[in-house]
């Protein structure tokens, strides 16, 4: 039986958000009407759609995230190499610590904040994070760590950092967590 997960998000700015998924997916849309812009996509499995509203917040850090999970190296890899050609602004992360797995992943921020996570995992773990003491995890650290990382392409994730990078000379311990 093929399937394809329906995913809907209102944008605040369907231009830039039809640029933005047309480069993290690799094709333009299959439909676009004024107010109105959907893919449907084979690899990976969704049927994304964007409705115009002008009126949609930001979204807030913890919140709104979605996810492509891969399921080889070279997969993530050729996914985030053509992404980084582009220029796409991506924050690394390599063998961290979140939802009790251990992966590798790089995340993406469309427009209007919302996260897009594409990861391996490399092995299951016995605690939801690492490195971090708040609780939170899986969702970058919010627009803020994003427009930095935007300036650092290459950052990555420090051992222990939960979701997020540590700022260069925190202490042991001061993991940026989302």
């Amino acid at each position: 039986m093929k399937t394809r997960v329906h995913i809907g998000i209102s944008v605040s700015n369907l231009e830039a958000s039809k640029k933005f998924y047309s480069t993290l997916f690799g094709v333009e849309p299959s439909k676009v009407r004024s107010d109105y812009a959907n893919w449907r996509l084979d690899t990976p499995a969704i049927h994304l759609a964007l409705t115009l509203d002008p009126e949609v917040k930001p979204a807030q850090p913890h919140e709104r995230h979605y996810g492509i999970e891969l399921f080889d190296m070279a997969e993530l890899s050729t996914w985030q190499s053509r992404l980084q050609k582009l220029g796409m602004p991506l924050k690394l992360e390599e063998e961290v610590t979140c939802c009790y797995a251990v992966g590798n992943k790089f995340w993406a921020q469309d427009p209007d904040g919302n996260d897009w996570e594409f990861w391996v995992r490399t092995k299951e773990a016995d605690a939801m994070h690492a490195g971090a003491e708040d609780g939170q995890c899986c969702t970058p650290a919010g627009k803020a760590d994003a427009k930095a990382m935007a300036a650092m392409p290459g950052a990555k994730a420090k051992e222990g950092a939960c979701c997020a990078p540590q700022a260069v000379g925190a202490k042991a311990g001061e993991a940026s967590c989302c």
